[in-house]
């Protein structure tokens, strides 16, 4: 696993915490006025908005170093669109914890809990989209080709990615055979 760039498995972090915050949002903001839960419970949607943030500004790092590598593949122009797209995410949310933090104050409670339901929801439009382009460069244009080994890269030029992957399951069957005659 670790051979693997880390920006694609990162990334899957702000996009899950942009998508759940206006949930948690919206459960406690009904929670807080219908069953009179404390407003404390607001904490975690500052924490949540306040991990998102972190990760996503992680996740942009991680892409940056892993430009280099996949400009060797794909043309910077296809990149910079989800470039700019994931680079919008840390400021947005970012902006969403500092509205959250409105949340604890006794006079625009109200008002900042409605705020942070409506940003965050609309916030999930360009999330999407970074979200989307990013899939278009694997998918569609092959981001993930940088990353493969020479043995991968020629098997799938030369259409043999399946034969190769056959010999890697007989080779994982013959070795878990011989550690099972070990263990007799």
């Amino acid at each position: 696993m670790f051979d693997l760039p880390l920006h694609p498995i990162v990334v899957h972090f702000p996009i899950v915490l942009g998508s759940l915050l206006p949930l948690l949002a919206i459960g406690l903001w009904w929670a807080i006025k219908k069953w009179q839960w404390t407003p404390k419970v607001w904490a975690l949607v500052s924490a949540v908005a306040l991990i998102y943030t972190l990760a996503a500004a992680t996740a942009v790092q991680l892409g940056e170093e892993d430009e280099e590598k996949v400009e060797k593949v794909i043309s910077e122009k296809v990149i910079e669109e989800h470039e700019e797209a994931g680079e919008l995410i840390p400021w947005l949310a970012g902006t969403l914890f500092l509205v959250s933090l409105g949340g604890f104050t006794v006079k625009y409670a109200k008002r900042a809990h409605l705020a942070m339901i409506v940003l965050s929801l609309v916030a999930l439009v360009p999330l999407i989209n970074a979200g989307h382009t990013g899939g278009e460069l694997v998918y569609e244009h092959g981001a993930a080709f940088a990353h493969l080994s020479p043995e991968h890269k020629a098997a799938i030029q030369s259409g043999t990615i399946l034969q190769l992957h056959e010999k890697g399951d007989h080779d994982h069957d013959k070795d878990e055979k011989d550690d099972h005659d070990k263990d007799d």
